[in-house]
């Protein structure tokens, strides 16, 4: 019976499921199973049933990652329905919101009722959870400046809230535990004038048109900038822009952005990265480190 109600409770369950091509890239492997889990009930009773030896890999929007050709062993999830939820506590000045809501949704959420400093998501294509663990940003602003607290459940299937003064937030940085996944966070809602926030969410969207391949299968930021000096400048110093291997491309707009022309595997996305972190050391001896995240296996020959 317990069994029973827990698959009912999964909006669905797929095997051998073609998770690569639902990725922004488009490219990439199988994975083995994927659970769309609908509440935290069924994903508690996952929790419990599986050992903890066995691998989760959880999968937002599709941004930022590359999944390789051999695919995602083990148990993929997506977080739906009740993690998809936004509360607005208007009484307390609180917004409660879900670990699997879209970044667009939040944006148009807060312009719709007058909450200010959430208009740079328009600008990241993510999901909550997904910016919280690695601190997502743009145009000045990150995740973590107005984040209150933020609930997750760990493999043992404990639930905790997390302050933000427990936490250590950097760039492109959260100390987030590894193992756990985020179910909500809970954010200061500071009223703003709408016509500002239109203004503002105005700019970012021609912004994000005029300097980023927006028209393109890309995943987003493909390094992480340096101490010292942006990505896409070293890509550029090293005359990478345009650079092609198979059908991954450098994109000539944006240099810290890879492209899949057409007919890109995850290989080529995942080479041509390489080549530009061995140009960039061996030129200006730097490490550029990746921040889109790369997960599965290589395609076995």
């Amino acid at each position: 019976m317990l069994i029973y109600h827990f698959f009912k409770d999964l909006i669905n369950i797929k095997i051998n499921y073609d998770i690569g091509k639902k990725t922004w890239f488009g490219t990439g492997g199988k994975a083995k199973i994927l659970l769309i889990i609908n509440n935290l009930k069924s994903l508690k009773f996952l929790l419990k049933i599986l050992p903890k030896s066995h691998p989760i890999f959880l999968i937002g929007a599709g941004s930022n990652i590359i999944v390789r050709d051999g695919g995602i062993d083990g148990i993929t999830i997506k977080l739906g329905k009740e993690f998809k939820k936004i509360d607005y506590i208007k009484e307390k000045k609180l917004i409660n919101i879900g670990s699997a809501v879209r970044d667009l949704e939040i944006s148009k959420f807060c312009y719709k009722n007058s909450i200010g400093n959430f208009e740079f998501l328009r600008g990241i294509p993510g999901t909550l959870g997904g910016n919280i663990v690695m601190n997502a940003g743009c145009f000045g602003s990150s995740i973590s400046d107005k984040l209150l607290s933020c609930t997750i459940i760990d493999r043992n299937r404990n639930i905790k809230k997390l302050m933000k003064d427990s936490l250590k937030f950097d760039y492109r940085f959260s100390s987030i535990p590894k193992d756990s996944i985020i179910i909500d966070a809970q954010f200061k809602a500071i009223i703003k004038n709408k016509t500002i926030i239109k203004k503002m969410l105005k700019k970012i969207t021609n912004e994000r048109m005029s300097s980023q391949p927006v028209n393109f299968r890309t995943g987003g930021s493909t390094f992480k900038n340096t101490p010292n000096e942006s990505a896409w400048k070293l890509i550029d110093k090293i005359n990478f822009r345009g650079k092609i291997i198979g059908g991954a491309k450098v994109s000539n707009l944006h240099t810290n952005f890879l492209i899949n022309n057409g007919n890109a595997n995850s290989l080529d996305l995942e080479l041509l990265g390489e080549e530009i972190r061995s140009k960039v050391k061996k030129k200006y001896n730097i490490n550029l480190d990746w921040e889109l995240k790369r997960v599965g296996e290589f395609k076995k020959i």
